[in-house]
């Protein structure tokens, strides 16, 4: 079994990784533990040198993978996740959500276990839902884990599954 965990870097969204540790540790399932950040579009999930720009952008978004890959090895050891069987992954894009499907599909992923903020309509419409677009590509199953701060976690309301 291949688990996608995306990581937006919060700690409300750290907050629900030992729980996720202990359940992949006992599945004996490959990680795929992700943090999609904002830069030139790719979909490989791989570092590249592009050729420097005016402005230095591209050392910029290089630097930036590079700072976001240390913190997602450093995750690792901290949450017990099994190192063996778990591969870090820096993804650039514009949108988040069009980063972690395609991640998804390239890696036939059969579960994505993606926290979710919760956002009240409003909120949706003037932000968007990386997790509602995720769960409606119905690229595989996905597992919505609310945020320790989120408003329907305040409400008690649980997981969803889609």
């Amino acid at each position: 079994m291949r688990i996608l965990i995306p990581v937006d870097g919060s700690a409300e969204c750290e907050a629900s990784l030992p729980v996720l540790a202990r359940w992949v540790g006992g599945l004996d399932a490959d990680v795929y533990l992700l943090q999609v950040i904002d830069g030139f579009a790719s979909t490989t999930g791989h570092v590249h040198h592009e050729p420097e720009w005016p402005g230095g952008i591209a050392a910029e978004v290089v630097a930036m993978m590079k700072k976001t890959r240390a913190y997602l090895d450093e995750l690792v050891p901290r949450y017990e996740l099994p190192a063996d069987r778990t591969r870090c992954i820096v993804g650039r894009s514009e949108n988040p959500a069009e980063e972690i499907i395609t991640i998804a599909q390239n890696n036939d992923v059969d579960l994505i276990v993606i926290s979710s903020h919760c956002r009240g309509w409003l909120g949706q419409l003037a932000q968007g839902s990386v997790c509602n677009e995720v769960i409606r590509s119905r690229v595989c199953p996905v597992l919505s884990v609310p945020l320790t701060n989120s408003h329907a976690n305040r409400k008690g309301h649980g997981v969803l599954v889609g």
